[in-house]
């Protein structure tokens, strides 16, 4: 990750954010690998503490359970 990176991320997070606050219901990413699990330790922090919180960053066995959280069965 180069400087230009994080300039990027924080520029294009500064909009999302400031622009289109509610946009995002909630974002749930499953299989991801150990490499983006750290990849977003390091992003999260540049983004507004409201955004991270819609966001769940799942591997490939634990994702099934945050799933259920938004699926409806009657």
């Amino acid at each position: 990750m180069t400087p230009k990176v994080f300039d990027f991320i924080k520029k294009t997070s500064s909009i999302a954010q400031n622009y289109y606050p509610e946009m995002l219901g909630h974002m749930i990413l499953i299989n991801t690998t150990a490499f983006f699990r750290g990849a977003w330790a390091i992003v999260k922090g540049f983004l507004d503490e409201k955004t991270v919180k819609k966001i769940s960053v799942c591997g490939t066995s634990d994702y099934t359970e945050e799933l259920l959280k938004f699926v409806y069965i009657k």
